[in-house]
């Protein structure tokens, strides 16, 4: 019985590292979600890149509107923090937690600052052949 435990402990164990060791944040990925308060619909292209201990990250989105942002990946719990702004709206400065999926996909719950409301996105990474360049 404790061999059979151990044994399966030890998968267990190796499959939560290899879980966590082969997520890949760096990449393009597609998004959409809604906007807080309005709850209108948008689209963005997202680009995440590794800067030393933390993750740059840029997204061009449908309604004409452009972000950038800086975040601190904690592996533990495949969770990225983010501070983000959109420089032409100082208003729309915020922060973000992703989830980042086993397939390499992310849902973020952000806001911005002094709201009291939250938004949801989703975000699917493409894959090296559909990435935009």
């Amino acid at each position: 019985m404790k061999k059979y435990f151990l044994a399966t402990t030890l998968l267990i164990s190796s499959q939560c590292f290899a879980a966590t060791s082969s997520v890949t944040l760096e990449g393009n990925y597609d998004c959409q979600g809604n906007e807080i308060g309005s709850n209108a619909p948008f689209k963005c292209q997202m680009n995440i890149k590794k800067t030393g201990e933390t993750y740059a990250s840029t997204a061009s989105c449908s309604d004409g509107n452009s972000y950038s942002g800086t975040g601190i990946y904690d592996s533990n719990s495949l969770r990225l923090s983010t501070g983000f702004i959109n420089p032409k709206k100082a208003e729309e400065t915020g922060v973000s937690v992703s989830e980042i999926k086993p397939d390499g996909s992310i849902k973020t719950v952000w806001t911005y600052m002094n709201s009291t409301s939250t938004g949801l996105t989703t975000c699917t990474k493409h894959e090296l052949s559909e990435a935009h360049e």
